[in-house]
């Protein structure tokens, strides 16, 4: 019953956002003035509150998460998709000098990339574990983006990264509802517990590849690390933005793709150059729907020859 209320009132706050008292409860005649959401206020939120922050109004959703962790008094646990901004990575090692516990996880594919090497090396020179996620098959990626903390929580689509906080559409949840704050640390926690030990320092600092191999053979390899070569056939754009780098005239019979994600395909240029020509691909070989692929998040990953 308690989690319908909080539900309930959630949904409510939305829509007030959205349309206004008048029009959520459907009265007719004169409309109420319009009650929005509060909007940034770089502080920890109060008890009980929930904030539905747009990246974009402001440019600082950094700033928000610096508030909570500024504001934490035991603990805080984090799990980040691609982190690269430098003053979070800040709060959180004078967080851990304060005598907070903090603890992270990372996915294993964006740790490795040279932007956020640095980061992972900060906080794990400040004694902040900081593990990666190891899926069994050697798929998936850890895509959630979320902080807990002792008092309050934040999650949304929001990477912490210089795009994400002044280019990208964004959206940041903040609350401090007991059960929602309770809810999300029981899954980090859970998640921190089980790919303890995985060290995302050295896995960021020198992946162990098992060396270049032949793009057919990538399907033999899913989960290592490997530079994977061949002739590229086409570098398709999707009407997403993604790319896919093809190896065969046909890609729905080919064991092996490349993968750019429309984020990053704008830190490539026009890849129709390389069409032809002999490439490696360099990365973390995952499965897709049964096939083999790498996704290039750097330049750093795709080579001639």
């Amino acid at each position: 019953m308690k989690q319908k209320l909080i539900r309930a009132s959630v949904a409510l706050v939305l829509v007030l956002a959205a349309g206004g008292v008048g029009y959520a409860l459907g009265g007719g005649g004169a409309q109420a003035a319009p009650v929005s959401i509060p909007a940034e206020t770089v502080s920890a939120p109060p008890a009980g509150a929930i904030r539905v922050v747009y990246s974009l109004d402001q440019k600082q959703n950094d700033k928000e998460i610096i508030a909570l962790i500024d504001d934490a008094k035991s603990h805080i646990y984090f799990a980040m998709y691609e982190f690269t901004l430098k003053d979070i990575a800040d709060a959180l090692v004078a967080a851990k000098k304060r005598g907070v516990t903090v603890a992270g996880l990372v996915d294993a594919g964006e740790s490795a990339n040279s932007y956020d090497r640095p980061i992972i090396k900060e906080l794990t020179d400040a004694g902040i574990p900081v593990e990666t996620e190891k899926h069994a098959d050697g798929s998936g990626i850890m895509h959630i983006k979320a902080i807990v903390t002792d008092s309050a929580y934040a999650l949304g689509s929001y990477n912490w990264t210089g795009s994400a906080t002044a280019e990208n559409d964004e959206i940041l949840e903040i609350g401090t509802d007991p059960t929602l704050r309770q809810t999300y640390e029981n899954l980090l926690t859970k998640l921190l517990n089980a790919y303890r030990g995985t060290n995302a320092a050295a896995s960021a600092a020198a992946p162990v590849s098992i060396g270049t191999i032949a793009y057919t053979d990538a399907p033999a390899h899913i989960g290592s690390f490997a530079s994977v070569r061949g002739t590229l056939h086409d570098a398709y754009t999707a009407a997403s933005g993604t790319v896919f780098l093809d190896f065969c005239a046909s890609y729905k019979d080919c064991p092996f793709s490349g993968v750019i994600f429309a984020a990053d395909a704008k830190k490539f240029g026009d890849l129709s150059r390389y069409a032809g020509q002999t490439v490696t691909l360099t990365g973390k070989i995952s499965s897709y729907q049964g096939k083999a692929e790498i996704v290039l998040s750097d330049p750093s990953q795709l080579a001639p020859k």
